[in-house]
């Protein structure tokens, strides 16, 4: 589950006025651009991540005028904020000159990278353009840890790269996935992240499973998942996520009531989209289901999102699995159930995941425990 923060002096993009006034008239706002799928690591939990010289990934990655042209329609359409990810995006030889151009067309622009490529060149680059926000993952703060999650010796190329940006005054934000391998070491990495840079650390303890769907990687993936109990007690290691969490479970008494039958409850689709790393129109990056994705080598963004996104968010769910379930439960905002997560652990947009739902009963249970018990529409 992907949580925002609002601290008492400062306002996350997100949580500005003009998010909810677009919703009314759908302005596409943000949108994450995957320039790879290749990574220089072997991420054990990542969902995208192909070998760094895979012939194939390169055979079909946008190319530096497609990406401008695709720029170039966002912005025509009201973009204001480009997220550029992977894979590893660094990894692209023309990165600079696909950065410079996005960053020159008048928008925010945030970079999430492994720190490890990170040269001078780059530093130059981001100090002559400063990018809205870098975000680096930090695995482990000892190379055995690093190492069981990333599974390369790239331990000292991401700490020289982390202290590269740092030592520029570059804007960076230091995060982490929490997994089986990494799990012991969390109070170690929260407080290194905590000592680099007052920007807020941010994990997730949800492993989301492969783009690629290959069955191999997905095993490896679901042995790396934590167990409820243990997100739940992550949960309240973190005081800045438990407040966030807890005003989750709040807002569950005024939240709208949704018809059961609906699919989309998130926000994906209507101020927000993602571009694959290969040109397919997705209404978020984990929604890789060949029939809610558009390619945009042959269709323009503006047809995207204007005509296909909208017939997607009309999909709806007649079997009573879900309409009995996952549609109409409360706790959404505690789970991390959606229908591209549905799809990528069942083959069903509709599809319900056992362990999302372990999850949020256990967090639900926490609270309980805790004297604050969320009013339920229904159990």
């Amino acid at each position: 589950m992907y949580i925002m923060y609002r601290s008492d002096n400062k306002i996350s993009i997100a949580s500005l006025p003009v998010w909810e006034r677009a919703k009314e008239k759908r302005v596409l706002l943000s949108m994450v651009m995957d320039l790879t799928a290749r990574c220089n690591n072997d991420c054990v939990h990542c969902y995208i991540n192909r070998p760094a010289h895979d012939r194939q990934a390169l055979e079909k990655e946008l190319t530096l005028d497609e990406i401008k042209a695709i720029t170039a329609q966002a912005v025509d359409l009201g973009v204001l904020w480009i997220l550029l990810s992977g894979g590893e995006p660094l990894l692209r030889p023309d990165f600079s000159e696909i950065y410079t151009h996005v960053k020159t067309r008048g928008v925010f622009v945030s970079v999430f990278t492994n720190a490890s490529l990170v040269t001078d060149e780059h530093i130059r680059l981001f100090k002559k353009y400063p990018p809205r926000e870098i975000e680096v993952s930090v695995y482990g703060t000892t190379p055995e840890i690093h190492k069981s999650v990333v599974r390369k010796n790239t331990f000292e190329s991401t700490m020289t790269g982390i202290n590269r940006l740092l030592s520029a005054g570059l804007p960076v934000t230091l995060k982490s996935t929490i997994m089986q391998a990494n799990f012991s070491d969390f109070d170690d990495i929260a407080n290194f992240c905590r000592s680099k840079t007052s920007r807020l650390f941010r994990f997730d303890p949800c492993l989301q499973l492969r783009a690629d769907r290959d069955p191999h990687r997905n095993k490896s993936i679901l042995s790396q998942r934590l167990t409820p109990e243990q997100i739940a007690a992550l949960d309240k290691k973190d005081p800045q996520r438990y407040k966030a969490l807890e005003q989750g479970c709040k807002n569950l008494d005024n939240s709208i009531e949704q018809d059961a039958d609906t699919l989309f409850k998130c926000q994906a689709g209507i101020n927000t989209c993602a571009i694959g790393w290969d040109g397919k129109y997705q209404l978020c990056p984990s929604l890789v289901n060949r029939n809610c994705t558009l390619d945009l080598k042959t269709h323009t963004l503006a047809q995207a999102w204007n005509h296909f996104s909208p017939e997607i968010l009309k999909r709806t769910s007649v079997r009573s699995h879900y309409t009995e379930t996952c549609g109409t439960c409360t706790l959404h905002d505690i789970c991390a159930w959606c229908p591209a997560h549905a799809d990528l652990e069942t083959g069903q947009l509709d599809g319900c995941i056992p362990y999302f739902c372990k999850v949020a009963k256990e967090r639900q249970r926490a609270w309980k425990k805790f004297d604050y018990v969320p009013y339920l529409k229904r159990t």
